[in-house]
């Protein structure tokens, strides 16, 4: 396996503004920032396969780093590499400025948002500042979509999530991350999973609303897992949707190493060497990580499943093996139920 990542994940600082409770990279180190020749290497190494590339700039808060932002933009665009550039933000530090530069290069914005705003001071922290956010983004109309981490503390609230969302005319969807157990989240008082009780209630809570917005929104809310679910479906046999299953994904540290993602990074039994001296065996042992084999035999998804990330599965490997299927297997109930 080579490392020549379809999917380049850019931590361009792993400084934060925020102290959310079940972050998962535990405690803070000093701040760095990347400095432009990593980025630079990193660019080269995905764009050497010479196919489409997608990436995505997040941290820490790549927003603490504006200009490293419109660097690195800028410097794709010049290059003419077909990549396509994200950014993940928790949304608190965005302005006109930063808003224009994602428009004139094109960057997709995520923003990690959990609830209503009690829920997303309560996780999180700064809720006004990213709630001004995301009516900054709307009011330019570029377009965005929130991840939701679910936890027992948010789970009930998964369909007001989605009728905030649809009071945001540039909102396009949302995607729900199972909790990562490590870091914050393991600390007293813990952030613990939701129940498979409760999430299956909130999951039909949330697909209910969303139909509801469907009918009433001249755009739709998409949402990522049900979105993978319809195309498994339209598949002969489903794959993995995660990339760092697949190996085709690689996590840059500011120093230059190299993980499969960023929930593994700073994880020695998935480190990948470095940009200079990249080693695949972190790629690896991260790949045998997926959802799918003996313990899915019988279910109806068997061969429709889009798997869930191997990393997650890997820090909490049965509880988060359990939550997985149970999100898609409430959705194809769902279906089923309103066919």
């Amino acid at each position: 396996m080579s490392c020549r990542p379809r999917y380049l994940m850019l931590l361009l600082t792993t400084a934060c503004n925020l102290n959310c409770l079940y972050c998962y990279r535990g405690d803070k180190d000093r701040p760095q920032s990347m400095p432009r020749e990593v980025a630079l290497k990193s660019f080269l190494l995905a764009a050497a396969a010479g196919r489409p590339f997608h990436v995505q700039l997040t941290g820490g808060e790549p927003t603490l780093e504006p200009e490293l932002i419109e660097w690195v933009a800028d410097t794709i665009r010049k290059a003419g590499w077909p990549a396509t550039i994200a950014l993940q933000t928790n949304g608190t530090l965005l302005d006109y400025s930063l808003i224009r530069v994602c428009q004139k290069y094109d960057i997709q914005i995520g923003v990690s948002w959990d609830g209503p705003p009690e829920i997303q001071e309560k996780l999180r922290g700064k809720a006004v500042a990213t709630l001004k956010g995301l009516k900054l983004l709307s009011a330019a109309g570029m377009p965005f979509r929130v991840t939701t981490v679910v936890t027992q503390v948010n789970v009930a609230y998964l369909g007001r999530l989605a009728l905030f969302l649809s009071a945001f005319p540039s909102a396009r969807g949302l995607g729900l991350d199972l909790l990562v157990q490590k870091g914050q989240a393991l600390k007293a008082p813990p952030v613990t999973p939701p129940t498979p009780e409760t999430l299956r209630t909130g999951l039909f809570e949330l697909l209910d609303t969303l139909r509801l917005v469907k009918a009433r929104r001249s755009s739709p809310l998409h949402w990522r897992e049900w979105e993978l679910l319809q195309q498994s479906h339209n598949r002969r046999k489903a794959a993995p949707f995660c990339p760092a299953s697949r190996g085709e994904s690689l996590a840059v540290h500011p120093q230059g190493t190299l993980y499969p993602c960023t929930q593994t990074v700073g994880d020695r039994r998935f480190a990948s060497g470095t940009l200079d001296a990249p080693d695949p065996s972190g790629l690896l042992a991260l790949k045998k990580y997926t959802l799918n084999g003996t313990a899915c035999s019988g279910c109806p998804l068997v061969n429709h499943c889009p798997g869930d990330c191997p990393s997650r599965q890997y820090y909490n490997q049965e509880p988060a093996r359990r939550l997985a299927c149970v999100m898609y297997q409430t959705i194809d109930e769902y279906e089923r139920r309103c066919r």
